[in-house]
C-alpha cells in the first residue's frame, strides 16, 4: 500500500469528520495530531472505526497507543504495519 495515498485518505476523514468548525485549518503529516487539539479521545475511536472499515484492518490492544495516533505518518506507518502483519498471518 503506497503511505502517500494511506496519508491522503487519513487526512480527508479528519478534515471532513473531525474538523467540522475548522475545515480550513492547515496542519502538517508530522504535525501531532493530540497535542495541537485537532484529535481527542474520541476522535480517536472514530478514527479508528473509520480505519478497520476502510483498511479491512483490525487494530489491536498492543497498537492502541496515543503515539500510534499522534500525526497522520504515525497513523498510516500502524496502518501499514497491521496491513502487512495481517496479510503474512
Amino acid at each position: 500500500m503506497e503511505n502517500t495515498k494511506t496519508e491522503e485518505i487519513i487526512r480527508e476523514f479528519i478534515t471532513v469528520n473531525l474538523l467540522v468548525e475548522q475545515k480550513d485549518l492547515l496542519f502538517s503529516d508530522h504535525e501531532s495530531l493530540i497535542d495541537s487539539g485537532i484529535i481527542d479521545s474520541f476522535g480517536i475511536m472514530a478514527l479508528l472505526g473509520f480505519l478497520e472499515e476502510k483498511f479491512a484492518i483490525k487494530v489491536d490492544g498492543a497498537d492502541l497507543l496515543p503515539e500510534n495516533f499522534d500525526s497522520i505518518i504515525t497513523i498510516s506507518s500502524m496502518v501499514g504495519q497491521i496491513v502487512n502483519r495481517q496479510s503474512e498471518a
